[in-house]
Formats: C-alpha cells, structure tokens, sequence
C-alpha cells in the first residue's frame, strides 16, 4: 500500500489469488478499522503472530467497481451466447437423428413391402411350390373327368328333339 494511505499499490501472493485488485483501499483487518498505512502494517503483525485466521475487508475505487461490472457483464453475455449455441446445436442434433430414424424406418418399410410384394407375386413361390399348387394337378383329373361326362350328357340332349318331332 501506498505511505501514509490504505490504498493497495500491487498485488501478490495470496491477495492476488483472493482476486484483490491494486487501487483498492484496506477498509478493516480483523475487525479493526483503519485509517493509515501503519496502523494497517501493525495490525497485519499481530494478526501473522497470534497464527489465527484473519479477515481483511477493502473498499474499490470506482474505476475498479465499473471494471469488474462489465467483466462480469461480458462473462454473462458470453455464457448466454454458448448456452444459445449449445440449444441450437442440440436442436440440429435432434432434427438430424429424428430425420435419420424416419429414413431407416421408411427403407426397413419398403424393404418388408418389398419382400412381400415378392412373396405374393410369386417370386419367391415359383420355386416352392405352395398348397394351391399342389392340390391343381388333383383337381384337375376330376375337372377332365367331368367334361367328358358333360359331352355324354349334352348328346342325348341333342338327340332327344328330333326324336320328339318323328
């Protein structure tokens, strides 16, 4: 601090790690007010002595207090900018996997259609032949046995209207 003043001059150590800033003023140490550089240097000593834990509390100037306004200003914004960010490029993550579901989704379709269009068009059953297959040639003997029966009976038909007429 600067002679005859309370105001911090540089900053090192633990103070800089604490975040003190050069152009503060020591306001109290250990619940002493002070006033002057040697009061604070005496009170700094007895409290380094008694080996206790100590509290120092400073007053910012205003350069200081306007300074860390906008720092804390300029972190906000830029939280909000990558949260902004981080929601569109999940957003875009979701369209792209919802689209990609849909797409396997309508090929896996088309593929069963597909398969089925063949297996009820024959493609597959040409080579194994199905029950319908298997039972036509069975019906069809019968089928050749009744249309030459059908002949035998349509003949006495025919020849029974000029048996009428003589």
């Amino acid at each position: 601090w600067k002679a005859g003043t309370t105001e911090v001059e540089r900053v090192s150590c633990q103070a800089r790690l604490l975040g003190v800033k050069p152009g503060w003023n020591i306001s109290t140490i250990n619940g002493v007010e002070i006033r002057e550089s040697h009061q604070a240097w005496n009170e700094l000593l007895n409290c380094k002595k008694s080996g206790q834990k100590y509290q120092i509390y400073f007053r910012k100037d205003e350069a200081s207090i306007e300074a860390d306004k906008q720092k804390a200003e300029a972190e906000r914004a830029r939280k909000q900018k990558a949260m902004d960010e981080q929601r569109k490029r999940e957003e875009a993550e979701r369209r792209i996997r919802e689209e990609a579901e849909k797409k396997r989704a309508d090929e896996q379709a088309a593929k069963k259609q597909e398969y089925w269009d063949k297996q009820n068009a024959g493609g597959v059953a040409a080579d194994v032949p199905d029950e319908t297959e298997a039972a036509a040639p069975e019906e069809a003997a019968p089928a050749e046995a009744e249309a030459e029966a059908a002949p035998e009976e349509a003949a006495p038909a025919e020849e029974a209207p000029p048996a009428a007429e003589g």
